[in-house]
């Protein structure tokens, strides 16, 4: 009895395990590389025009969806704190953080930075000060949280829905579960803290650097596989050592 139920607690730890292994938890987040903000370049239009702000500098990017609930977390660590990406003395914001969105159609892309891999379809923008749009909408309140190096939206899936179909779409309208990513920080002020105006020199990074990510959507039954698993385990080791105890005491 002992061989044969150690043999059991192999297999079902092995069947639990390889049942959890099959849907990974977290297969979207994205880890950038520290201090590698675009560079300016003179003679290359639209490179980075912006000073080197650490917290500009994407160190990881995930977005979480949960089916459950229906929303979609947008998650940013950078290099540095997000408040010093606001002016103290008049809480402007001296940059953003937007979000592009692939819903499928994917009818954008930076193709003239070299990046055609970057696609979206829609753009979220997240703010320094708490605040986001999206297609001139603004996030409902409470939304968007900072904590030091780090910038939060939990958004309804509904506010950042599809928007109309270009006539020139690549794609046809995806499943929110096939819906891509990328986060690109930009700075609204040069150097030397005068007013940059939008565009492609206002971006300091590129999160994934030259393609998009999907988003991370957590699957709570591989955890509770493996946790009934582990217990099932756990109840035939048990009883195997008191079927065993007992054998040697009534020997």
């Amino acid at each position: 009895m002992k061989r044969s139920s150690g043999r059991l607690v192999v297999l079902t730890l092995s069947l639990a395990a390889g049942l959890a292994a099959g849907t990974p938890l977290r297969a979207g987040i994205v880890v950038d590389a520290a201090n590698d903000l675009r560079r300016f370049d003179p003679n290359v239009p639209g490179s980075y025009a912006g000073p080197p702000n650490p917290g500009l500098d994407v160190l990881t990017a995930e977005v979480i969806l949960n089916l459950a609930q229906n929303t979609l977390t947008f998650t940013s660590t950078m290099a540095g704190p997000i408040s010093g990406l606001v002016d103290p003395t008049t809480n402007a914001n001296l940059g953003s953080f937007s979000w592009g969105i692939n819903h499928g159609y994917g009818n954008n892309n930076f193709s003239q930075l070299n990046l055609p891999n970057v696609i979206f379809d829609a753009v979220l923008t997240l703010n320094p000060n708490g605040t986001a749009t999206y297609r001139g909408a603004q996030a409902p309140a409470g939304s968007v949280t900072v904590s030091g190096n780090t910038l939060t939206a939990v958004l309804p899936v509904s506010f950042v829905a599809p928007p109309p179909q270009p006539a020139n779409a690549i794609g046809p309208l995806l499943p929110v579960t096939g819906w891509t990513y990328n986060l690109w920080p930009r700075s609204s002020i040069r150097v030397d803290g005068t007013p940059l105006p939008f565009g492609d020199a206002q971006i300091a990074d590129f999160a994934p650097d030259a393609t998009t990510f999907p988003a991370t959507v957590p699957e709570p039954s591989s955890a509770i596989i493996l946790g009934s698993g582990l217990l099932f385990a756990g109840l035939l080791h048990l009883k195997g050592r008191a079927y065993s105890r007992l054998q040697t005491q009534s020997s």
